[in-house]
């Protein structure tokens, strides 16, 4: 039996869904525009009356002139755009668990992870409410209250993110950012 490489499994990266269907609707539109002018071209043997103007303007136009730079530079721009998007790696969905020698992983979505906090700081006394966004490498924890002096509500809402991260000891984001503000 051979061992498994670490990482292989559990935590994957998004797939680039939005460049490709920026990049998409893209040909889509130019291709179906191209077949129309050219399927009435070919039919007809002239083109569109709706497009024969723009076909004209375009036909007079040189490559060397300013429009045709101009759209050289917006094509080249939205394909760096897309490239750069693609190539980008996206935030994983999942975050390693409780890591030690026993082989294996072990992962929980980012959001369960978030909920799982929040629910801890809710528990703490005079904390009315919590939001918590797990990011890459912080772990920013709202707290609102309704109590006058919120300095042992906010040593309560660490406390209890603390002893969350402690039991599930997460690979990614460590560092926890407790805010408290009063609520009225």
């Amino acid at each position: 039996m051979s061992a498994r490489t670490r990482g292989s499994g559990l935590i994957r990266r998004p797939p680039r869904a939005i460049p490709v269907g920026l990049l998409a609707a893209a040909l889509l539109v130019a291709g179906g525009l191209g077949s129309w002018l050219l399927g009435t071209y070919l039919v007809d043997g002239t083109w569109p009356s709706a497009a024969s103007a723009t076909v004209d303007s375009i036909s007079g136009t040189g490559i060397g002139s300013t429009e045709m730079r101009i759209a050289a530079v917006v094509l080249a721009v939205v394909g760096l755009a897309l490239l750069l998007a693609a190539l980008v790696p996206g935030r994983p969905s999942r975050v390693l668990v409780l890591e030690d020698d026993v082989p294996g992983e072990t992962a929980i979505s980012r959001r369960d992870l978030a909920r799982r906090i929040q629910r801890r700081t809710e528990n703490v006394d005079g904390v009315h409410s919590t939001s918590v966004a797990v990011r890459r490498r912080r772990i920013d924890v709202a707290v609102a209250t309704v109590v006058d002096d919120p300095a042992p509500v906010t040593r309560g809402a660490k406390d209890a993110v603390e002893r969350a991260l402690a039991e599930l000891r997460p690979a990614g984001p460590s560092r926890p950012r407790v805010r408290t503000h009063r609520r009225s």
